[in-house]
């Protein structure tokens, strides 16, 4: 018998991510990480070219077009290169150039851009850390407009970019990743979803917060911070976590289980009841026991397996059917 929370959980262990889940979790992180890396390759091609035109490493540093490529290759950061006068940075790039170029001789060129890509890495891997907390949202955004859709409800998107909102017949899975809100109308009832909101009640950043009525101008700064902080427009809050690490799943559950704490606890001290949902890609057999167990008795309104295509399409017909 299928419970009230999820139909397609009837035991804790179909809330564990297995191993094939794992698998094809860190193979999507791979390829992705593979075709955000090209950008950093064809940088170097670049630099690669620019510096091929000169037979002396110091005369590099006289091209003020290449400074900050150059600074990168010396290991300059971007903070330090905004507190750094001109002549400072000069004097670092020549420290570098002879310590480290001048003796490689006629190969400086493969050591200048062997550092500058190690660098690169860097950055790399800061951007695939904000990516793959990205893609969950994008693919928990995808699946509730698909509920949305196949009920033939009538919604718009907010673009984080434009700060427009942009009709539902517009949108294009390719633009998951601009979605900073949703509203729509289910019967005489309007909702408003946000992701990545900081509640005042709570005074705290939520993953999913979703409002039981989209009658707000959110673009009126000191309208939405006054419909924020009054605590009957509120329906549920939830944690996402899409990290697919097994090592790190344990971690991520215990921050989210005291953020959900949190959220219930603050708003239970103004008398308002609040749904509260939890959304993980990696999720253990202990985690799944205690996320279980919060279903059952209700602590917890609603869970999901992000991994697991029917957990996710339920969940999200929940939180549009709310």
């Amino acid at each position: 018998m299928a419970n009230d929370f999820n139909k397609h959980i009837k035991i804790a262990k179909d809330l564990e991510t297995t191993y094939e889940e794992t698998k094809l979790g860190f193979l999507s992180i791979a390829l992705r990480k593979s075709k955000e890396a090209t950008h950093y390759i064809n940088m170097a091609s670049a630099f690669r070219s620019v510096a091929d035109e000169y037979q002396n490493p110091l005369d590099l540093i006289s091209n003020n077009d290449i400074t900050i490529s150059m600074c990168e290759a010396a290991g300059v950061s971007t903070k330090a290169r905004g507190y750094l006068q001109s002549q400072d940075t000069k004097d670092i790039l020549t420290d570098f150039v002879e310590e480290y170029l001048v003796t490689a001789g006629d190969s400086y060129v493969d050591e200048l851009i062997n550092r500058y890509l190690l660098t690169q890495g860097d950055a790399l891997g800061g951007r695939m850390r904000n990516i793959v907390g990205g893609l969950a949202g994008e693919k928990l955004t995808q699946n509730i407009i698909s509920a949305l859709v196949i009920r033939n409800y009538k919604f718009k998107y907010f673009d984080k970019h434009t700060k427009q909102w942009i009709s539902g017949e517009n949108f294009h899975e390719d633009y998951s990743n601009l979605v900073k809100a949703i509203k729509w109308k289910n019967g005489n009832k309007s909702r408003l979803l946000y992701y990545d909101l900081t509640i005042p009640i709570v005074k705290k950043n939520i993953d999913i917060v979703l409002f039981n009525s989209s009658d707000v101008n959110n673009k009126n700064t000191k309208i939405f911070k006054d419909f924020i902080t009054k605590q009957d427009n509120y329906l549920a809050l939830g944690e996402l976590k899409g990290g697919i690490d097994p090592a790190g799943a344990d971690e991520h559950w215990k921050t989210a289980n005291t953020a959900l704490t949190r959220i219930r606890t603050a708003f239970g001290k103004l008398n308002k009841s609040v749904h509260t949902v939890f959304i993980g890609a990696a999720i253990e057999a202990a985690m799944a026991k205690e996320i279980f167990a919060q279903c059952k008795s209700k602590e917890l309104s609603n869970c999901a397996n992000l991994t697991k295509p029917k957990q996710l399409a339920e969940v999200c017909n929940w939180i549009v059917t709310l």
